[in-house]
């Protein structure tokens, strides 16, 4: 006689929508693992377990890619990310600790002046950083008699040295670090070109005023 079927196992159960997430996340993590391609503004990993290198910044918690280029790892322990840029692509160019940058003022407080930085170097940024020269970081000497708006106005271009990384693509800069360093070119109130004339003079080229600012030795 023919026995009857036995009890049918259980059937394995249809992963849930957060399960098939979670799996596709894991694996483009494995997928992603460096290096690899990466576009500008294109999130890379967490800020939390990750140091933000070359070509990125940290914003919101995440670290993103700054240009198009390669992404690696680096540091130690490789616990941070750089982008390599891409062979042959312009604006790859990212201010980096000890650069020497050309500098906007666009505001100004007593303790600080605020500034767009628009060239590495001699080479003009597609991408807009900001950048911010704190009180401190005029000069070395009788750093508690500065006055910020005797150093900088606001349109003056100043050529400062980045020296450290901050927050959301934002540089801390330093005026103080060389003589080469400080206002290279300004307006007076008058409208005319500012022509250095002392360490801490700039007289008008329209009506010989002199104005107070952090100069900049003239190049030679």
């Amino acid at each position: 006689p023919r026995l009857p079927p036995g009890p049918r196992p259980p059937a394995s159960p249809t992963p849930t929508g957060d399960a098939r997430a979670s799996s596709c996340a894991m694996a483009v993590a494995v997928a992603a693992a460096p290096p690899w391609a990466a576009a500008p503004g294109q999130r890379l990993g967490d800020a939390e377990e990750l140091l933000s290198g070359r070509g990125t910044y940290a914003e919101c918690g995440a670290v993103y890619a700054a240009l198009a280029g390669e992404v690696q790892r680096c540091g130690p322990n490789d616990t941070a990310l750089e982008v390599a840029p891409n062979r042959g692509e312009s604006g790859g160019t990212v201010p980096e600790v000890g650069a020497v940058v050309v500098v906007r003022v666009v505001r100004m407080t007593l303790e600080r002046a605020e500034c767009v930085i628009v060239a590495v170097g001699d080479t003009a940024l597609a991408e807009k950083f900001r950048g911010v020269i704190r009180k401190q970081d005029v000069r070395f000497f009788e750093v508690d008699k500065v006055s910020m708006v005797e150093c900088f106005r606001v349109g003056d271009f100043v050529r400062a040295q980045v020296l450290a990384l901050g927050d959301i693509r934002s540089y801390v800069l330093s005026t103080a670090l060389s003589d080469n360093l400080g206002v290279i070119l300004a307006r007076s109130a008058a409208g005319g070109v500012l022509e250095p004339i002392s360490w801490h003079y700039m007289k008008c080229s329209i009506t010989g005023e002199k104005e107070k600012r952090k100069v900049a030795k003239p190049a030679s």
